[in-house]
């Protein structure tokens, strides 16, 4: 008798079991301290479905990336429709939108007729990347993020077929803090929060750069963070995509800064090619300081910033002479890092790591085998019977020419 195999049609046709994160949780758990202290109580919510791209107030929107054409010429209708969860608190608004593949809430702080966004968080599921269809989830802002091909999931050695794997998102700015809201300069705050815009421009790139390296704020922060964000945001993601059933979390981390925090956090490179390239930020750093340059934090995000200028342009002292920082949140290429979390990614990863070493350990051992100089072995020389040998000097032989030649 056939047995049929089980299926989850909802998983497979994207409804994914991110959206089981409801909001009540991600306000509770995910909203730090701080994050609702600035926002306030909440005092009514309102929760429908959509399906057109523009929303309820400046940065509210959806996308349309496809450019999908819904009822024949309509480009303001999404592909999918979505679920929008606003709640209006005290002094602002903590909305939360689902599309199947993602959840995305956010954090507006002020007047809703023009609010700043203080704190943002993702879950997406990232299994159609590296395809078109990553652009139907209207919850992603901008078309080369995730669909060219050099974006496709995770690959490990040995990673199983299905595998599930989340992208976490975190964004969290105090109110008031943007740097054109201090200086007036919206240029600068520009620069700061995306650098790489400015590299065709290398003049204009080191005006702002020479701001920017005296001051505390590392390349992407033109606002102040807030503090207990970063603190404790991480470890509550992890539970929460964990107890949703996937084995993986990642990151594309857009700063050499935000790379080594999420390093201390547990998350490792997703490729060798990763690992050597952060090895050569690391090794270049070091020579800088060990040139008595001293670098904070921030000042090594900079350095390595700084690698996209053409040589020239690069300042005295601070030129790594080679790697590129890799992201630049306007192409395609993304810094992927990776975070086991089920029992069986964690199991993997150790065996991948185990089997790592002992490969190691044996290209090491042929490499100082096949540098080894080999020593010539003389054996007895063994005479014709027809040409006398006469002796000579040790280590050598000498043939007697035949009689009468």
């Amino acid at each position: 008798m056939y047995k049929f195999p089980p299926i989850d049609v909802a998983d497979m046709l994207g409804n994914t079991s991110l959206c089981t994160i409801t909001p009540e949780v991600i306000w509770e758990k995910l909203c730090t301290p701080q994050v609702k202290a600035l926002l306030g109580d909440i005092e009514y919510s309102k929760v429908t479905v959509r399906e057109t791209v523009s929303g309820d107030f400046p940065g509210d929107e959806v996308t349309n990336l496809n450019q999908h054409r819904i009822y024949g010429t309509d480009l303001d209708r999404v592909r999918l429709p979505y679920l929008n969860a606003f709640f209006k608190t005290t002094y602002g608004a903590f909305v939360v939108k689902y599309e199947g593949l993602k959840w995305k809430a956010f954090g507006w702080y002020g007047d809703l007729r023009s609010p700043q966004l203080i704190f943002k968080c993702a879950l997406r599921d990232r299994r159609y990347d590296g395809t078109r269809r990553a652009n139907d989830n209207s919850l992603i802002d901008f078309a080369g993020c995730y669909d060219d091909p050099v974006n496709v999931p995770l690959k490990l050695p040995n990673i199983f077929a299905d595998a599930k794997c989340a992208e976490a998102s975190v964004y969290g700015f105090m109110p008031g803090s943007r740097l054109s809201d201090a200086t007036g300069d919206a240029e600068y705050d520009r620069f700061v929060e995306n650098p790489f815009r400015f590299i065709n421009q290398p003049e204009v790139f080191l005006k702002h750069f020479q701001m920017a390296w005296k001051s505390s704020r590392a390349p992407g922060q033109n606002g102040n963070p807030i503090p207990d964000v970063s603190r404790n945001i991480i470890p509550t993601i992890d539970r929460l995509a964990l107890a949703a059933g996937y084995d993986y979390v990642e990151n594309a981390s857009s700063h050499y800064h935000v790379a080594r925090w999420t390093e201390s956090q547990g998350y490792k490179y997703a490729t060798p090619e990763l690992v050597e390239l952060m090895n050569q930020f690391a090794d270049g750093l070091k020579r800088i300081k060990a040139s008595g340059i001293k670098l904070t934090r921030a000042q090594e995000s900079w350095v390595c910033v700084l690698q996209s200028l053409p040589a020239e342009h690069i300042p005295a002292g601070l030129n790594l002479n080679g790697p590129k920082w890799p992201q630049d949140n306007i192409g395609a290429v993304n810094l992927w890092m990776y975070k086991p979390l089920s029992a069986r990614a964690i199991a993997l990863d150790a065996a991948n790591a185990e089997a790592k070493v002992a490969a190691d350990k044996l290209a090491a051992a042929a490499k100082a085998e096949a540098a080894t100089p080999t020593v010539p072995v003389v054996g007895p020389v063994v005479a014709d019977a027809a040409t006398p040998v006469t002796a000579t000097p040790a280590g050598s032989a000498k043939v007697d020419k035949p009689a009468g030649s």
